[in-house]
């Protein structure tokens, strides 16, 4: 029998994703055509929200329409309340694969939204 003698750090803080305090924050509810995950930048097509997608290649995400962040995570046709301005924590976002927190900082300070 053996034994894992390594050191393992374990925390039972918060992981916090707003990030400020002076800007205030506004939300609104929308329904998700398909289900999105909290975190998530969203895009709006038809009054129904849904995340960005991974580029198909080496390309760019594709980011026309771009409203917000959820704000928690739904599934299809459900209601998801939707950050509309605010500061986050850029390490809080929950993006799909080949996606940076560099490909979507500006077009969300465009809305309001500023990455920490």
């Amino acid at each position: 029998m053996s034994m894992d003698l390594a050191r393992k750090d374990f925390s039972t803080a918060p992981k916090y994703f707003i990030a400020g305090v002076d800007i205030g924050i506004a939300k609104a509810t929308k329904t998700a055509s398909e289900a999105v995950e909290a975190h998530a930048p969203v895009l709006i097509a038809d009054g129904k929200v849904k995340p960005i997608a991974a580029p198909a290649s080496a390309g760019t995400a594709v980011l026309t329409g771009l409203y917000g962040i959820t704000a928690d995570s739904a599934d299809a046709n459900k209601e998801v309340p939707v950050y509309l301005t605010g500061e986050f924590f850029a390490d809080g976002l929950v993006l799909p694969n080949n996606v940076s927190v560099d490909d979507v900082e500006v077009p969300l300070r465009n809305l309001g939204i500023f990455l920490k």
